[in-house]
């Protein structure tokens, strides 16, 4: 499975203000959409050969930024897929997505909890700074093969009303194929694997057994087990 890379400098480094309140509703795929200022920033990035499609925003009070991030490759066979493939699995992939947030984000876990959003499971931190003020809020699901981020960011003027209005705005549309479950549980994939490899023996084995047939015909022997 692709590694999941968080750009937490866009944060800090946007230069992109919005001073205009004025929002609008935008699709940031088929899946997913929200609210967004007009003049918002959305661009596609890539990391170490892992694709991030983003939008982002600031204000004179926050930052807000979207990343969606492809979890595992496209073409990757669906026998073999190490997408979680229950609700215990996808929780435990999200425990390890917050465990690389952690180590990333420059302020403390505050608290994380489960959340739900048109009835997809998703996951929730806040974050505090050192004297226990909150700094930062972060709100991912996965949905089908793509992990679907959501930060809210203000070190002076943390806003609850506004953070809420933002992730309130998110929409998942359910109209369309949309799973959590798309993987294979490890047994699985290990008795697919072994089913694979005994059968292209099979073949082998079979051929093998042709060209010896084929060579001793040739020779003016009827059998390959007896002279």
């Amino acid at each position: 499975m692709k590694k999941l890379y968080i750009l937490l400098f866009v944060l800090i480094t946007s230069n992109i203000n919005s001073q205009n309140n004025e929002m609008f509703s935008h699709k940031l795929d088929d899946l997913v959409s929200l609210n967004v200022p007009k003049n918002f920033v959305e661009s596609d990035t890539l990391v170490d050969g892992v694709q991030i499609h983003q939008i982002r925003f600031k204000t004179n009070t926050y930052n807000f930024i979207v990343q969606k991030v492809l979890f595992e490759n496209e073409d990757q066979k669906e026998s073999l897929s190490k997408l979680p493939y229950d609700y215990a699995s996808l929780l435990d992939e999200y425990n390890r997505v917050v465990a690389r947030m952690r180590y990333r984000v420059p302020y403390y876990v505050k608290t994380k909890s489960i959340v739900e959003k048109e009835g997809f499971t998703g996951y929730n931190l806040k974050f505090v700074n050192d004297i226990g003020t909150p700094t930062y809020e972060a709100e991912f699901y996965l949905l089908n093969k793509n992990l679907y981020t959501f930060f809210y960011a203000s070190d002076k003027s943390f806003n609850d009303d506004v953070k809420a209005e933002l992730f309130n705005s998110i929409k998942i549309n359910t109209k369309q194929d949309i799973s959590q479950y798309l993987g294979k549980p490890p047994k699985y994939r290990i008795g697919y694997v072994i089913a694979t490899y005994f059968f292209l023996s099979l073949i082998v084995v079979g051929f093998v057994i042709y060209m010896i047939k084929l060579y001793r015909k040739k020779q003016g022997k009827t059998s390959i087990f007896h002279e």
